[in-house]
């Protein structure tokens, strides 16, 4: 399939281009003689950007409308726990297929999912989803990170070689809440390290200025000699830390190329709660991005124990994420976009997102021209394109009577 999309305005750029999608690539003003009418869209000067990447989410989870009467992060583990061995896989897989499609029709087309893996029959869940991203492989490229216990025992080790032979993409879990959160990290590191794969871990998701976990990973990544990519997710307890040890814990998360992963919707429903007055509770975002991390947003939990919000919208969590952190200048507005875009995709799979010549031809149309405007209250989109495919579009029609 082949598509001209006429006029389009590109992020950071003044003036409209045509863009050639062809071979999955893409191609900036080059006129293509022989493409058909039918294949050619007049954007008007509307807004393209790349295709959005949901770095962090819980398809396992999501839509399972499971109450949490607490509302910490505590509450929701354990509701979730009582509740789980009752869900039934035809509903599990529904709901992680509308979850997908709804990020799809967002623009989104990339997407890491974290899902239980601390017991043998979360293999099941493992098989489930990747029922989901096969159907689904042409429209959306999805990654699994398996959220272990991270004991270092032979049995986990056994799961994990299992889940790896299913498809998992990515060593996970959550040191924080484990007995010995630094032993934990380091067999995560021997895990990745064994296994030749990624990391990506929940880290310091608390209110606990003593929670030093991200400092722990990012003195191990700086001494070890593992090369993958690391991920750090949360964060949350940096932001209740005297800023001598913000600073150190940024500078050397940003030496050992650890991308954070800030998830504002979530941290803001489970953080706080017996505080007065409540605190954001979102890692502190410019202070990382000044040290030199590479920051990203993301969704996390929607609709489930864990947070009631949300909708798989990339560009609502980079807002909310622009929003919490006060980052309302015109560079730091516009900038906000990286976090699910160029940011996102270099944690993901190492890749630019960019739009530029024989670049990966994933794009998202939004009805919009302004890009502030588009960050600030994120706009309807037209259409989500993959390897030039258009998988989405959305056919409006606005009449006014006034």
């Amino acid at each position: 399939m082949t598509w001209l999309l006429r006029n389009a305005r590109l992020w950071g750029v003044e003036n409209t281009h045509d863009i050639l999608l062809k071979a999955g690539q893409i191609f900036l003003d080059i006129d293509e003689g022989s493409i058909s009418d039918g294949d050619v869209w007049d954007l008007e000067g509307r807004l393209v950007l790349p295709g959005l990447t949901e770095i962090h989410a819980h398809l396992d989870k999501t839509y399972s409308h499971i109450e949490n009467p607490e509302g910490t992060l505590r509450g929701a583990i354990e509701n979730f726990k009582r509740t789980e061995s009752t869900r039934q896989p035809d509903d599990i897989r529904i709901n992680a297929m509308a979850a997908v499609r709804h990020s799809i029709s967002f623009g989104t087309t990339k997407m890491r999912s974290h899902l239980n893996l601390s017991q043998d029959s979360d293999l099941d869940m493992l098989r489930i989803l990747n029922e989901v991203r096969y159907e689904l492989r042409e429209a959306i490229n999805i990654q699994f990170a398996g959220m272990m216990s991270l004991d270092g025992t032979r049995e986990e080790r056994k799961r994990l070689e299992r889940a790896l032979d299913l498809g998992l993409d990515i060593i996970g879990g959550a040191p924080a809440l484990m007995p010995d959160p630094m032993s934990s990290v380091a067999t995560a590191l021997d895990y990745a390290r064994d296994y030749d794969t990624p990391i990506d871990l929940h880290i310091d998701e608390t209110e606990d200025s003593d929670s030093v976990t991200l400092l722990t990973l990012a003195e191990a990544c700086l001494s070890s000699k593992y090369a993958q990519a690391v991920t750090a997710s949360h964060c949350c307890s940096l932001a209740f830390q005297p800023p001598e040890v913000v600073e150190t814990t940024a500078s050397k998360v940003a030496a050992a190329h650890i991308s954070v992963v800030a998830l504002p919707l979530c941290n803001l429903v489970l953080m706080g709660r017996s505080a007065t007055p409540k605190p954001r509770g979102m890692t502190p975002v410019t202070r990382l991005i000044e040290s030199g991390v590479n920051v990203c947003a993301g969704s996390d939990n929607v609709s489930d124990p864990f947070n009631p919000f949300g909708n798989y919208d990339p560009l609502m969590a980079a807002s909310l994420t622009a929003l919490v952190d006060q980052r309302t200048g015109t560079e730091e507005l516009v900038d906000a976009i990286d976090l699910v875009t160029r940011n996102a995709a270099k944690a993901f799979d190492g890749t630019s997102a960019e739009i530029s010549n024989e670049a990966s031809a994933d794009l998202v149309v939004l009805d919009e021209v302004d890009p502030l405007r588009a960050i600030c209250a994120p706009s309807p989109r037209l259409a989500t394109f993959h390897l030039g495919k258009l998988i989405f579009k959305a056919e409006t029609t606005r009449t006014w009577h006034c």
